[in-house]
């Protein structure tokens, strides 16, 4: 299998392959915080999110389709991974298994356990061979800690993870999410979400951060790309800022704005921080 080699290829080196992405634990944002502008009851959606964690808030706000576009070849295998973890762990476990904190940083023994995959390993076995295939080729040959070197090493805290995803939030929630997970369609395209082009409408599209990544002109095209796969009346979330007053590569964020979106202010990451916000696009 190629993704193998491309694997065994990654872990060998001692740096970052820019030709690689790595993968996401959780997401960075706060996905909690923003939900509420779109409406996601019985809609589709586009969501860019190799963390899954778009997913999954999204399945427990009620989307009825979901595709997840996402550059990282792994994308696809985690988001199987964490949902085989997700049908068998309970709340504590999955962020045990999941999630780096500090106690793990200084030697902790939970995080990409070995023990606890071999606890979801039939399970993601009947939901999706070629990631069962994938993970337990990892794990059998690969200690934990070259594991981690597929995920990028800017996470939240614990409680941060738990603040930012409805999912996580408390038990009710997680086994809610749990009931309904599988009843949802999830599709997924490894590409480039500002150069997509599939034919297919949808509802919300969530872009991320990905505008911190592009100039002004590649901006503009992305939101043109993106609506144009959207419906009447759709939302794109243009970009997330971690601070109001950011910018994008040195494109302020009052450009943006006068692309017909709005600047949302959102809660942040923590209860303490208050500066975060989105730009949201409507078509009308």
């Amino acid at each position: 299998m190629e993704i193998v080699s491309r694997i065994d290829e990654y872990l060998s080196k001692d740096f970052c392959d820019p030709d690689f992405f790595q993968l996401y634990s959780f997401a960075t944002e706060n996905i909690n915080g923003y939900m509420q502008f779109f409406d996601l009851k019985n809609k589709s959606l586009l969501t860019v999110g190799s963390s899954s964690d778009q997913t999954i808030n999204a399945i427990l706000a009620g989307s009825s389709s979901i595709t997840v576009c996402d550059i990282c070849p792994l994308t696809k295998y985690f988001y199987y991974l964490k949902l085989a973890s997700l049908l068998v762990l309970s709340r504590e476990d999955f962020l045990n298994f999941l999630c780096k904190r500090q106690s793990d940083i200084e030697g902790g023994r939970y995080l990409l356990s070995k023990s606890t995959f071999e606890r979801v390993q039939s399970v993601l076995k009947l939901l999706d061979y070629e990631s069962y295939y994938i993970w337990e080729y990892l794990f059998s040959n690969y200690s934990k800690e070259d594991i981690e070197k597929l995920f990028r090493r800017d996470v939240n805290d614990l409680d941060s993870i738990i603040y930012c995803n409805r999912y996580l939030k408390n038990d009710y929630n997680y086994n809610r999410a749990r009931e309904i997970v599988m009843s949802v369609s999830v599709d997924f395209v490894i590409e480039d979400i500002t150069k997509l082009s599939i034919d297919r409408f949808f509802d919300n599209i969530w872009l991320s951060n990905v505008a911190h990544y592009l100039y002004g002109q590649g901006i503009d095209d992305m939101i043109k790309n993106s609506s144009r796969m959207l419906n009447d009346n759709g939302r794109i979330l243009v970009c997330y800022f971690w601070n109001t007053s950011m910018t994008v590569k040195g494109f302020p964020i009052e450009h943006l704005s006068s692309i017909e979106a709005e600047q949302i202010r959102i809660p942040g990451i923590s209860k303490m921080d208050d500066k975060n916000s989105i730009l949201v696009y409507t078509k009308g």
